[in-house]
């Protein structure tokens, strides 16, 4: 379990953060598409600048499965188009009002709309690198691993070329802070079978997405050792289908990881560089 002074770590770097996370946002806009009724049914398209790069980025944002929206993290979808790339962030229900699968459910009407949309623009589909942030990240896992959902939604698994996992919770398999543990027990109904719900129990080696994980040594909310179990366990079925990036810097949690980074100049940080050439390295 992390250390608690992690905790308190995580707790005081969040004003800033949000702060800044408004001052980007107020800058941005994007084209909004509702696909249900509820107010966080909506996916946001950013449009490429610049030379345009051949895949397609499906950002998911995280929040515990009940905070976030595409609006909140519009400034991340903003770095992926800046970059060149055809950007969609895609919105979902919270728990603990709507209850796993609506989830997932919703990342997937809100992927099989955005293609679509993206296909009536004449923009090439059939490679896809989802990226998700801590729940987020589960989600991501979701899309990208359970043919049960891809199969009734129509979807092809192999234009997924890659999944990456900031922070994300990837196996439920782990011992968690009370506080995250708590958020995974809220998105359950009393008795729902987790293993369908939990990327990490999807995987059975035929998948073609290649996979980076990158995570804050001192996160004190997604447990390190998640998405180490996940990389490992990928790698046993497919090897050298999972990569992972540890982040060792005392002073990087979980949120300014997962929404932290994305402040940063792509081409001075770290973890940007990183992202970015492993996206590019994808094979077509």
């Amino acid at each position: 379990m992390a250390d608690p002074k992690n905790a308190i770590g995580e707790a005081l770097s969040l004003p800033k953060l949000k702060l800044d996370q408004a001052v980007k946002n107020s800058e941005i806009k994007a084209g909004k598409h509702r696909f249900g009724p509820d107010n966080k049914q909506y996916f946001l398209y950013f449009k490429p600048s610049g030379a345009i790069k051949r895949r397609i980025i499906v950002y998911i944002h995280g929040g515990g499965w009940m905070a976030g929206s595409p609006n909140r993290y519009k400034y991340i979808g903003k770095v992926f188009s800046d970059m060149g790339y055809h950007t969609v962030s895609l919105g979902y229900r919270h728990t603990p009002l709507y209850k796993y699968p609506a989830q997932a459910e919703d990342v997937f009407t809100a992927y099989v709309k955005a293609i679509a949309f993206l296909q009536k623009s004449g923009v090439r589909t059939d490679r896809v690198v989802v990226v998700g942030s801590s729940a987020g990240g589960h989600l991501g896992g979701i899309l990208v691993y359970d043919k049960e959902m891809q199969q009734k939604y129509g979807i092809n698994p192999n234009v997924f070329k890659g999944l990456v996992s900031l922070a994300g919770i990837l196996s439920f398999g782990v011992e968690y802070a009370p506080t995250t543990q708590l958020l995974i027990e809220s998105l359950f109904e009393k008795g729902y079978d987790r293993k369908r719900a939990v990327p990490i129990s999807l995987v059975d080696g035929t998948e073609k997405a290649k996979v980076l994980c990158i995570h804050a040594m001192n996160d004190p909310i997604s447990e390190i050792e998640n998405e180490a179990k996940f990389v490992e366990h990928v790698n046993s079925l497919r090897p050298k289908t999972a990569d992972s990036m540890i982040i060792r810097d005392e002073n990087v949690f979980h949120s300014n990881l997962v929404m932290g980074v994305f402040f940063d100049d792509p081409e001075t940080s770290d973890p940007l560089k990183v992202l970015f050439r492993w996206v590019e390295s994808l094979p077509d």
